[in-house]
């Protein structure tokens, strides 16, 4: 039986606003079930299966009817994915202040699912928190960051070449997902530059080409074999760095932490124009391993270079409310078109989140206090349910059985 405290009696009205903007033209089953599925990722607590959203949302169909909307039913997730995107760019115009500085960050990361035998799509990717190989799905993602905004923004599965010979999908790398997102994305009015920020995997010759097409300007990690060339000798960043005393080096603290700098500009491996910076976090009385970015514009100091690249850290945030609050690599659905739908609907699911909470910004500071909210809200529908039935007189058993609590 389902436990008590956690039947969800309605939907959110903002919630069901937001997801009737982003419509399509969906029938109104089909619309049901997204509604059903998002309001259980948002309220539900734990683990956020389609079985336990079908038994504790007490509007929802039987989860075989649910995986049978995400496997079979006939809709375009495609389109509600470009609704999505026009629903966030409309707020940003609206968000945004004007002038502001805006980052596109992109990364990976990784679903394990090391018991899984049927699912599709699955190959083994190295995961970075673990430190190692994992039979995994593998997902790109870019977060788009301004002001006080931090929203995550497109999504795509990398699948192997394996995978997509298998599903007659066409093999994309990373680099290439990463580089269409950048294509892909247009600035918002109000910023006056954008900066595409990006781990050492990342950073190459592509995918600054493709920023600079678009305008932007990179800011990336360098490999340590990267090449530069201090006084026309061309050596590895890391080769350099051994000629370097870091306490004789510039002094930048940003946010309470010190770090010692040396700053190169030049050629940074194929790209003629830059600024790498050898960066040394001071820890007590000793340095870090260094750490080397890169900055196309040069015009920005050392200071400027590393308050934006830590920026990134943004998508790694966002990765952690996406899998511990709603599920993200949570599913249990099998093929790839179901995988890809259930990522969509958890990607609806955030936006909603950070858009309602850009609009709260005195009461919520983080997506999980605009979880605790919209929780609140939700209980209290529930009580307000119950009271109208009580003094409605409405039989104690007629309520238990529309709250899915009868024996």
């Amino acid at each position: 039986m389902p436990n008590k405290f956690n039947n969800i009696i309605s939907i959110n009205d903002e919630l069901y606003n937001y997801l009737n903007d982003v419509n399509y033209g969906m029938s109104k089953p089909q619309f049901h079930h997204i509604t059903t599925i998002i309001n259980g990722l948002i309220n539900l607590d734990s683990t956020k299966s389609l079985l336990k959203i079908s038994e504790h949302i007490l509007t929802a169909k039987s989860s075989s009817s649910i995986y049978r909307f995400l496997s079979h039913s006939k809709w375009d997730y495609s389109l509600i994915d470009r609704n999505r995107i026009n629903y966030l760019n409309l707020h940003f115009n609206k968000l945004i202040k004007s002038k502001s500085v805006g980052f596109l960050v992109i990364d990976d990361t990784v679903n394990p699912k090391i018991q899984a035998k049927k699912m599709q799509g699955l190959s083994y990717n190295h995961c970075h928190t673990e430190g190692k190989t994992l039979w995994s799905h593998c997902v790109v993602t870019s977060n788009f960051v301004a002001g006080n905004m931090s929203i995550p923004l497109t999504y795509k599965p990398y699948l192997s070449e394996e995978n997509c010979k298998k599903h007659n999908k066409t093999f994309m790398g990373k680099s290439d997902i990463a580089l269409n997102f950048i294509s892909s994305f247009e600035k918002p009015t109000n910023c006056d530059k954008v900066y595409c920020l990006v781990d050492s995997w990342y950073t190459s010759e592509k995918l600054i080409n493709g920023c600079m097409l678009k305008g932007f300007n990179l800011i990336g990690a360098l490999k340590s074999n990267r090449k530069i060339s201090p006084l026309g000798i061309t050596m590895q960043i890391k080769e350099f760095a051994k000629y370097i005393n870091p306490a004789t080096l510039d002094v930048v603290t940003i946010e309470g932490t010190e770090y010692r700098i040396y700053r190169y500009e030049g050629n940074v491996s194929k790209f003629e124009n830059a600024t790498a910076l050898i960066c040394y976090e001071v820890d007590g009385d000793d340095f870090k391993d260094p750490v080397y970015l890169m900055s196309t514009d040069v015009e920005l100091n050392n200071e400027a270079i590393i308050k934006y690249y830590l920026k990134r850290w943004s998508i790694e945030t966002n990765y952690k409310y996406l899998k511990t609050h709603l599920g993200f690599d949570e599913y249990k659905v099998q093929g790839i078109l179901s995988i890809e739908r259930y990522f969509l609907l958890t990607f609806l699911a955030i936006n909603f989140l950070e858009i309602y909470r850009l609009y709260h910004l005195k009461e919520l500071k983080t997506i999980g206090d605009t979880i605790k909210s919209i929780k609140c809200l939700t209980a209290k529908e529930l009580v307000y349910f119950v009271y109208e039935q009580a003094k409605k007189d409405v039989p104690i058993k007629k309520v238990l059985t529309e709250l899915k609590l009868a024996c």
